[in-house]
């Protein structure tokens, strides 16, 4: 794998981290109201959705040759949308925007 290819795999890695987290809260919004095991129903298939949508990406960029680091760069960017999220964006209030 080339040196370019790496770092777009490592760019997009580090962006579906961060739109992970940013569409996990919202899930989480969505789901507030329904019974216990169906939060947890819904999450699991979310989950695996975004597992499947993540790997399906990979395939179109590098032929899907993946490397432990890309998922550590998901994570990476998971944490930064979360310390993005607790400076920046915690300002916004996204439960007027939905009606319960």
């Amino acid at each position: 794998m080339s040196s370019n290819l790496q770092l777009i795999s490592f760019l997009i890695s580090f962006i579906f981290g961060i739109l992970f987290y940013y569409i996990t809260i919202l899930n989480f919004y969505l789901i507030d109201n329904f019974k216990l095991i169906i939060k947890h129903l819904l999450t699991f298939i979310y989950v695996i959705d975004m597992a499947i949508i993540y790997i399906i990406i990979f395939y179109h960029i590098n032929k899907g040759y993946f490397h432990i680091y890309f998922i550590l760069m998901v994570l990476v960017g998971y944490i930064m949308g979360f310390l993005l999220n607790k400076k920046v964006i915690s300002k916004i209030i996204v439960k007027k925007y939905f009606n319960n």
